[in-house]
């Protein structure tokens, strides 16, 4: 905007707050938008008074962003206007739009954190990163799921922003995700990760930060490849529990070799806490690996275990189709007697 219209970064970049004010009245709804969007970080009462009347805008979108800022956000309308921003909207009004709504401060709305799934979803990364710091701002406990599969990204900035947001939310439930990304392969991240449990604050978040022997099974995960393997097969030989986070996180190490052995650690520990992350190296590149996951799902006796087991029966090669229908058929009748 610039030759035919009012040139909202230029009044941006000069902080002009009353050319951006004039521009609330203008007849076209995104010029309108644009200026809310711009003003709605002011906290001058004057501008806030201005901006305010908008919420009875006739513009749906702006009086979306308007309601967003100051109004009830429960209403239906303003959720499914909300939602067609992040789909459909322009890279600035959906990152605008997170960071209107990420200011209210704590919600607890499942049609909200429907919303942020979708922004998280987007092809932006920039958009990606400001759902993911919307998520930790309101600290929305429905997206600590979706956070916790961020810390598997593989773009450093987006497990980064999830590690800070896990922090915000906080919650026992987010502490073990946390442990695992203190051995993350990014220094950044790590940081992170260990600001992020003290932030949490429980008795287990803290001992993993300070505590002598375990600070110490966390450096040597962080160290060359040699060394990871030796901690990894140790914490399975010497049923190390409280390295059963490290090894979720070293499932997924670039290394196959030490994909292997945390599989085998986590089965020697039983940990039934590990059964998502197993679930994914069912479809691991390396058929040695899947055969591997597959003993070990049958291993954490958990129904979320058939899940990947079962996957695993159509699989591509002869001797893990035939080990997972082994596996799902014990698992299955194991399960059931349990049951009963």
């Amino acid at each position: 905007m610039g030759l035919f219209g009012p040139n909202i970064e230029k009044l941006i970049d000069n902080d002009d707050v009353d050319g951006l004010l004039k521009l609330l009245g203008h007849r076209k709804p995104k010029i309108r938008l644009g200026a809310l969007l711009a003003l709605s970080r002011k906290r001058d009462e004057y501008v806030l008074s201005r901006l305010r009347p908008m919420i009875d805008d006739p513009d749906e979108r702006v009086k979306t962003i308007a309601t967003l800022k100051f109004g009830e956000i429960t209403d239906p309308k303003t959720l499914t206007n909300l939602r067609d921003i992040i789909i459909t909207g322009s890279q600035t009004e959906k990152i605008e739009a997170l960071r209107v709504l990420g200011g209210r401060g704590q919600t607890d709305n499942a049609e909200i954190s429907k919303i942020l799934y979708l922004a998280l979803n987007d092809k932006n990364q920039v958009v990606r990163i400001q759902s993911i710091r919307t998520m930790g701002a309101i600290k929305d406990r429905y997206s600590i799921k979706h956070l916790i599969d961020c810390l598997d990204d593989k773009k450093f900035q987006i497990r980064l922003e999830a590690t800070k947001a896990l922090g915000a939310v906080g919650g026992e439930v987010c502490v073990d995700p946390l442990i695992g990304s203190l051995v993350d392969n990014h220094g950044e991240v790590r940081r992170a990760a260990d600001a992020a449990l003290r932030q949490v604050g429980t008795e287990k978040a803290l001992n993993a930060v300070t505590d002598a022997p375990f600070m110490l099974l966390v450096k040597k995960m962080t160290e060359n490849e040699s060394v990871r393997l030796e901690t990894v097969i140790n914490i399975g030989r010497l049923k190390i529990k409280e390295g059963a986070p490290l090894l979720h996180k070293s499932c997924m190490d670039e290394y196959k070799n030490i994909r292997l052995e945390s599989l085998r650690a986590v089965g020697q520990l039983r940990d039934k806490t590990a059964v998502d992350t197993v679930n994914k190296l069912v479809e691991d590149p390396f058929y040695d690996v899947r055969l591997e996951a597959v003993k070990t799902l049958e291993k954490l006796f958990h129904p979320g275990a058939l899940r990947g087991i079962e996957k695993a029966m159509k699989d591509t090669n002869k001797n893990v189709r035939l080990e997972a229908i082994r596996a799902y058929n014990s698992l299955k009748t194991r399960l059931e007697k349990a049951a009963e």
